[in-house]
């Protein structure tokens, strides 16, 4: 069995252990102010507590099992991206379709890193979503350093 949680990530001079009632089983720092909590179990609204708590861009990802990553980004600004990793393990679990190619969704992930003050390696970010790893959470660490965040 594998990890089931909500990992966040967000740009905060804070630890992310005030988010709410959600137990934090680790947190790592990125360059630039950014951190990252791994959580037991899930957080309701993480993303847009995030946004709204640190007034900057925020990443989540709700991991099942380590299987699959429910990934969803956003700004400020109100921009936003949705995509599940490890799409075919998301299929056989239910995940809904998104409607959407990696393509587009690396456009949208690139925009997201550049509102972010990131820079983002467009290719390292598709391979990122097409990967899959044996854990979701190795995927999105790698999405992770694909679109600029470095481990301090």
């Amino acid at each position: 069995m594998g990890y089931t949680g909500r990992i966040v990530v967000a740009r905060s001079p804070e630890p992310l252990t005030a988010l709410g009632d959600a137990e934090v089983l680790d947190e790592s720092s990125y360059r630039g102010g950014w951190r990252a909590a791994q959580l037991s179990g899930d957080l309701s609204d993480a993303l847009r507590r995030l946004v709204a708590e640190t007034g900057a861009p925020a990443i989540t990802a709700f991991i099942l099992d380590s299987d699959v990553a429910d990934v969803e980004a956003s700004t400020p600004a109100g921009g936003y991206w949705h995509v599940h990793l490890h799409l075919k393990k998301a299929a056989e679990y239910g995940a809904p379709d998104l409607g959407q190619t990696t393509a587009e969704v690396t456009e949208q992930a690139l925009a997201w890193a550049a509102e972010a003050g990131l820079t983002a390696d467009g290719e390292a970010v598709r391979t990122a979503l097409e990967a899959t790893n044996v854990l979701a959470e190795e995927t999105f660490d790698e999405l992770l350093t694909a679109l600029g965040l470095e481990p301090a």
